[in-house]
């Protein structure tokens, strides 16, 4: 906050808020299913990208590192161990 634009402090708001529920709904302070966690983890890493891009900005560096190439890698979360139960009808 000491040296960054107002758009980069508000980008690391944004990370440390959708960091948060994924933390807190691994640590079962917020409800939630894997399908739901895996899209907390989403948004984190969208918001980590975000800050990123409006930090290089603010420095003045040039180039982007989030073309189609990086956002087609995808996120690396761990596959299921045990199936959901099917919502009951």
């Amino acid at each position: 906050m000491l040296v960054a634009g107002d758009t980069v402090v508000e980008a690391a708001h944004s990370v440390q808020e959708t960091a948060e529920a994924v933390a807190w709904q691994a640590e079962d302070v917020l409800p939630g299913t894997l399908a739901q966690w895996r899209d907390r983890n989403t948004s984190a890493f969208a918001a980590i990208n975000r800050f990123h891009e409006w930090a290089r900005v603010d420095l003045g560096v040039t180039g982007r590192f989030s073309g189609a190439e990086h956002s087609a890698r995808g996120l690396l979360l761990p596959s299921t161990q045990v199936d959901e139960p099917e919502a009951s009808q």
